[in-house]
């Protein structure tokens, strides 16, 4: 990363992940760095206006492939002017913490925290950020939705509730994959980017046909990464079932179950898989070399230690004793 620019790129020519913070600059620097290397140089916007010098601080990590460029951070009190680009992309928005105010079309719209809007970015257009929040911005090309949705032009202008079960899973599945580096890898990349598109229809109102392929793709996979999110979150709670994270994740249980047999598995053969795998770290890391076996199976999720045993040997070819004293004369 270039002290002086504050930009931190990284990625390759299909995929590329641009990273840029105002702290990188002097305090009395930032914001005339964020509008002329983020606003400017990064997305073109026309300008910047800070609605407070005070404090001012923003970074935003941008990532831009085939089909999809994604702009997520953290954004000061500010006005951001963007001016008519010459290409036919959709502009889906929201902001997780506080709510902000978009124009087009002569229209100022009002939209509250968790909601999202879209608007084309074919036509200039304008956000007023009142205060420092995380904010997600989608651009995604007219003809990647316009299959799935009946009258793509009728939802511009119109928010999306914060409660729109796939704006929810949208930003869900947004943020495991950006943790998990999905991005990094072209065959993953292009069915999340493909996955996301699915959400985005699904949450402005997706036609018969294409809400039946979105929740068949899309909402299937962001359903799944949530869930399995979750599991990662409770291996150590001994009562984790399927009718808990069911009810966790407000569907059925029988669809919790069905999720899992569409990868050859079961919800309880994973959860006992994950269970291992986290024991099996645990017992060849060093720091828990003074923890006992039983302690270890306790913390992740078994209560019984004759079945912890015979479930280890059976996945390892051996007995976690047997793993942690190798583990131990290897180090």
């Amino acid at each position: 990363m270039s002290a002086s620019s504050g930009i931190a790129t990284v990625g390759n020519s299909d995929c590329t992940v641009v990273r840029f913070s105002a702290a990188d600059h002097p305090p009395r620097e930032r914001f005339h760095a964020w509008r002329e290397t983020y606003g400017q140089t990064l997305q073109r916007l026309a300008d910047i206006e800070p609605l407070s010098m005070r404090q001012f601080h923003a970074e935003a990590t941008l990532l831009r492939m085939p089909r999809l460029a994604l702009m997520a951070g953290r954004l000061s009190a500010s006005v951001y002017h963007r001016r008519r680009a010459f290409v036919d992309d959709v502009g889906f928005s929201w902001g997780l913490t506080s709510s902000y105010q978009a124009h087009q079309f002569g229209r100022t719209l009002d939209i509250g925290r968790g909601q999202a809007i879209v608007l084309t970015v074919a036509q200039p257009a304008s956000f007023r950020v009142p205060k420092l929040g995380y904010y997600i911005n989608l651009r995604v090309p007219v003809h990647c939705l316009s299959p799935l949705i009946a009258d793509l032009d009728a939802a511009y202008g119109r928010p999306i509730p914060a409660e729109n079960p796939a704006l929810q899973l949208l930003t869900r599945y947004v943020g495991i994959l950006e943790e998990a580096g999905t991005f990094a890898f072209p065959e993953l990349r292009r069915q999340a980017v493909t996955h996301i598109h699915d959400l985005i229809a699904l949450a402005i109102g997706a036609t018969r046909d294409g809400a039946e392929i979105a929740k068949s793709r899309g909402a299937r996979a962001a359903r799944l990464h949530a869930i399995k999110e979750d599991i990662a979150n409770s291996l150590d709670q001994p009562d984790l079932s399927v009718a808990t994270i069911a009810a966790r994740h407000r569907i059925n249980p029988r669809w919790v179950q069905r999720l899992f047999e569409s990868e050859g598995t079961t919800f309880t053969e994973y959860v006992v898989a994950q269970r291992l795998a986290r024991a099996h770290r645990l017992l060849a890391d060093p720091l828990y070399a003074n923890q006992k076996v039983s302690t270890i199976a306790l913390d992740t999720g078994f209560g019984d230690l004759s079945y912890f045993n015979r479930a280890f040997r059976r996945r390892y070819g051996s007995t976690p004793s047997e793993l942690r004293a190798a583990a131990r004369s290897a180090n």
